[in-house]
């Protein structure tokens, strides 16, 4: 596409991006230049945030009904 046409100039979009730490397609809907690569891209990113989010996160739970260790070994029956 003639650079002197976008909406948004090419550098100025490398630039955003790359303050924020981000990826940057150039894309255009109404050619649909990229615009699937960009959905599919997304989705990965996020895909993967979520399983490293859920790699690192240790299960929470709640023991009901069984003895504390800790108590129970200085008990007497």
């Amino acid at each position: 596409m003639d650079e002197s046409k976008r909406a948004v100039p090419t550098s100025k979009g490398q630039a955003l991006a790359d303050e924020y730490d981000m990826k940057f397609f150039g894309i255009s809907a109404k050619t649909n230049l990229n615009v699937e690569e960009v959905f599919f891209s997304i989705a990965g990113d996020i895909k993967q945030r979520l399983a490293d989010t859920d790699s690192k996160v240790e299960p929470q739970t709640i023991k009901i009904n069984q003895p504390d260790q800790a108590g129970a070994a200085g008990q007497t029956v």
